[in-house]
């Protein structure tokens, strides 16, 4: 099975839609599902059903998560009611008699209550989060919505290339994908990112997404989320042959990393 959407065609700057290539270059939900059932299974002993995707953007990840299993639900939270209208129109529609098993919530991710028994923050959009203390808060929140024996999956990216400017670019089809560090500030901590996108035709979709972070370490997030209540925490680094916990086979260069946290 795919586990990414096919890119668009007739692609350019003006007829190209950025939400639609961020999915096709970015997100990997059924590989990402694969992932926490089979963590979710180890915990538990059974199939996770609720999902609550903190950021969700495009919600594409929740709308993959119902179709996954007949009777899962999930919750979706973003506060930028755009894109939660593309999500509404482009992923929770096109899950016809399931749409009802898909919420979207246009809130702050700390106003909104919602209970799972797996709660996600991917695309390391937590590091919205520049405090030690406005991080902490937002973890001690996750854990009080995710059900004892659930668990609490968040990313990370790392390694020395991390921590200075640089491109990379990667092919998808009709357009390259392109991921720029723009600048790195190792007193702070804060990193500034962009996506650009750029076209067979020459055109090139410049800024179409642009980040302002703070770089957390998987030590820090580690111990943030002991602090905020959570047992057991795990870390998986991302691979072409899946997620690994094998420091050994770490590139160090440049990372990506999976941090789970299990609610007690």
């Amino acid at each position: 099975m795919s586990t990414r959407r096919k890119p668009p065609s007739g692609l350019g700057p003006r007829t190209a839609d950025r939400h639609e290539l961020y999915q096709t270059a970015v997100q990997r939900p059924t590989v990402m599902i694969g992932f926490i059932e089979e963590l979710f299974e180890m915990v538990r002993g059974r199939e996770p059903m609720v999902l609550r995707e903190d950021f969700c953007g495009t919600a594409f990840l929740s709308a993959t998560w119902v179709r996954s299993l007949p009777g899962r639900r999930a919750v979706g939270v973003d506060n930028d009611q755009d894109v939660l209208a593309w999500a509404e129109r482009m992923n929770r529609q096109s899950l016809g008699g399931e749409a009802e098993q898909l919420r979207l919530v246009c809130d702050d991710v700390m106003a909104v209550d919602a209970p799972a028994d797996v709660g996600v923050s991917l695309n390391f959009s937590h590091w919205v989060y520049h405090e030690r203390k406005q991080l902490l808060a937002y973890l001690k929140h996750a854990h009080a919505c995710i059900e004892p024996g659930g668990l609490f999956v968040c990313d990370a990216f790392g390694g020395p290339a991390s921590m200075q400017p640089c491109l990379d670019e990667r092919p998808f089809g009709g357009f390259k994908y392109q991921w720029e560090q723009v600048s790195y500030d190792p007193i702070t901590g804060n990193i500034r990112c962009a996506i650009h996108f750029k076209f067979r035709n020459g055109g090139v979709m410049k800024n179409a997404f642009e980040y302002d972070w703070r770089m957390w370490t998987l030590p820090e997030i580690a111990e943030l989320l002991t602090e905020a209540g959570f047992g057991e925490i795990g870390v998986y680094f991302e691979s072409e042959d899946g997620f690994i916990a094998d420091i050994e086979e770490v590139e160090y260069e440049a990372w990506v990393a999976y941090v789970v946290a299990l609610r007690d």
